[in-house]
C-alpha cells in the first residue's frame, strides 16, 4: 500500500523539484546581473537622456493654449546658438474658443525680432493638419533649418515680424521648421544653449497677450538601427 502511494506521487515530486531548480537558476542569474550593475556596469537606460517637456501657457480668457514650445536644438555638432544666429522655434497653438483667432506677432528681448518663415514654396514637404496659416510674409533668406546643420546669421530677416496666422476654432495650429512654416528668433542677442530659456510674448487678435519662457529642445537620442528597422539604444 505504501509503495503504491509513493510511486503515484513521485512523478509529481519530480516535477516540483524540476520547477524549483529552474526558479533557483533564474534567481541566481538575476542576482548576477544586479551584482554586475553594482560593480560599475552602467545600464543602457541610464545613458538615455529623458525628453525635456516644452513650455506651456494659456491666455487669460482660456481660449488659446500654447503647447510644448521649444527652441529647435542646433545641429552640426554644435549645441549653442551664438549671438547673431537665427534660432527656429517649435510652436503649437490650440484654440478652444467659439470663434477663430489670429496670431499677429511675437515679441522678445532675446533677439532682434521674431519672424514668420514660409519655405513651403521651395520645400518638398507640406504642412500637415487642417490649419493653414495665411501670412503675407515671404522669406528673403536662405535659411531652411532641419536640425541637421547650425543656422548661419542672415543679413536680412528670412520673414516678416508682422503676420496674420489664423488659429481656427476648436483646432490646432502647428508651426514646425521641418514642415516649412514656422517662427524664428532672428539674430539672437546672446549665446543660447541647452538649459536656457527665452521669454516670448505672443500677441493674439482676440485673446490678447500670452507670455511664456521657452527652453531649448534637447538633442535627440543616438540610436542604431537593426536590419529589421527596429531602433535600439547605441551601446557604449
Amino acid at each position: 500500500m505504501s509503495r503504491s502511494v509513493v510511486s503515484s506521487r513521485s512523478p509529481r515530486l519530480r516535477r516540483f523539484t524540476r520547477r524549483g531548480a529552474l526558479a533557483l537558476v533564474a534567481g541566481v542569474g538575476a542576482a548576477a546581473v544586479l551584482a554586475g550593475c553594482g560593480a560599475g556596469q552602467i545600464s543602457e537606460t541610464a545613458k538615455i537622456q529623458p525628453a525635456v517637456q516644452g513650455a506651456n501657457a494659456q491666455s487669460d480668457s482660456g481660449t488659446i493654449a500654447l503647447r510644448d514650445l521649444t527652441v529647435l536644438f542646433p545641429g552640426g555638432g554644435d549645441a549653442t546658438y551664438t549671438a547673431g544666429q537665427d534660432a527656429p522655434l517649435v510652436v503649437r497653438i490650440a484654440n478652444s474658443g467659439a470663434a477663430d483667432d489670429a496670431l499677429t506677432s511675437v515679441s522678445t528681448d532675446a533677439a532682434e525680432s521674431v519672424v514668420y518663415v514660409d519655405n513651403t514654396a521651395s520645400a518638398a514637404a507640406s504642412p500637415s493638419g487642417s490649419a493653414s496659416p495665411s501670412g503675407s510674409a515671404s522669406p528673403s533668406g536662405s535659411a531652411s533649418p532641419s536640425g541637421s546643420a547650425s543656422p548661419t546669421p542672415n543679413d536680412q530677416p528670412p520673414g516678416s515680424d508682422r503676420f496674420h496666422l489664423t488659429v481656427a476654432t476648436q483646432d490646432l495650429l502647428t508651426l514646425l521648421p521641418d514642415q516649412g512654416k514656422y517662427l524664428e528668433l532672428y539674430k539672437v542677442r546672446r549665446d543660447l544653449r541647452p538649459g536656457q530659456t527665452v521669454r516670448l510674448v505672443f500677441h493674439f487678435e482676440k485673446a490678447g497677450d500670452v507670455q511664456v519662457d521657452v527652453p531649448m529642445a534637447p538633442p535627440q537620442q543616438v540610436t542604431t538601427r537593426s536590419p529589421a528597422g527596429v531602433e535600439h539604444p547605441k551601446e557604449g
